[in-house]
């Protein structure tokens, strides 16, 4: 007779709410609900607690993206939480005076912002590092087109050439023209978030931030599925 082991513990798998899109030609999964609303810092780390994955601006843009041209609750709820509140995008900027902006993708977060160092970004961009990119001074700022917007060196930089393009798409179907908050120059370096909204002072626009310092508590996100993150799409 097999021998039985006792005081096994009963393996347990509850369901969960997965909202997939498409992210630079994979399927990329969120789980819901979200996080929020609170801080760039404690949602970022109450994603890790539940052991998923924070999403960059990148990523974050995708869900947007797909949510502004689908009809269903969560697409809506994700809508509603761009027009009250913003979803955080955990992408890091550090602007550096008479240079331009170092961008990363999930710094570190100490004392509630990312932790970025010029110098050990200057050494991943110089190997290659998909992670850093950077951007001089000399992009436009503020109020622009959509087509200004998805050719933006900054925004480019911020969430790629796909998501730029993403965001002048989710800026159509605003009545104003989306706005870029960032800095043109500045006269010490600041580390700043990444955040998108769509009714900031009850315009009717999409906003892409660049600046946010992240420590309004009103700011939402997502959790990223460890494992349903890159499944190829078929084309």
């Amino acid at each position: 007779m097999a021998s039985i082991t006792k005081n096994q513990n009963l393996r347990i798998k509850e369901g969960r709410t997965e909202l997939t899109t498409t992210h630079q030609g994979q399927d990329l999964t969120f789980v819901h609900p979200s996080y929020g609303p609170d801080t760039y810092a404690n949602v970022g780390s109450q994603i890790e607690q539940a052991g998923l994955i924070r999403p960059t601006m990148s990523q974050i843009t995708s869900l947007a993206h797909t949510s502004c041209n689908s009809n269903d609750k969560y697409s809506k709820e994700i809508q509603k939480i761009m027009k009250d509140n913003w979803l955080w995008g955990f992408t890091g900027t550090l602007y550096v005076p008479n240079k331009g902006a170092y961008i990363q993708e999930d710094p570190q977060i100490r004392n509630g912002m990312p932790f970025m160092d010029e110098s050990d970004l200057v050494r991943k961009l110089e190997a290659n590092d998909p992670n850093v990119r950077f951007v001089p001074f000399g992009f436009k700022t503020e109020e622009m087109t959509p087509i200004q917007l998805a050719n933006n060196d900054y925004v480019k930089a911020l969430v790629g050439e796909e998501g730029a393009e993403k965001l002048a798409e989710i800026s159509d179907k605003h009545r104003y023209k989306p706005y870029l908050y960032s800095f043109e120059s500045v006269d010490e370096p600041l580390t700043r978030v990444s955040a998108l909204n769509s009714n900031w002072n009850l315009d009717d626009r999409l906003n892409v931030n660049g600046n946010d310092r992240g420590d309004d508590r009103n700011g939402f996100s997502f959790g990223v599925s460890r494992t349903g993150e890159a499944s190829r799409v078929e084309k």
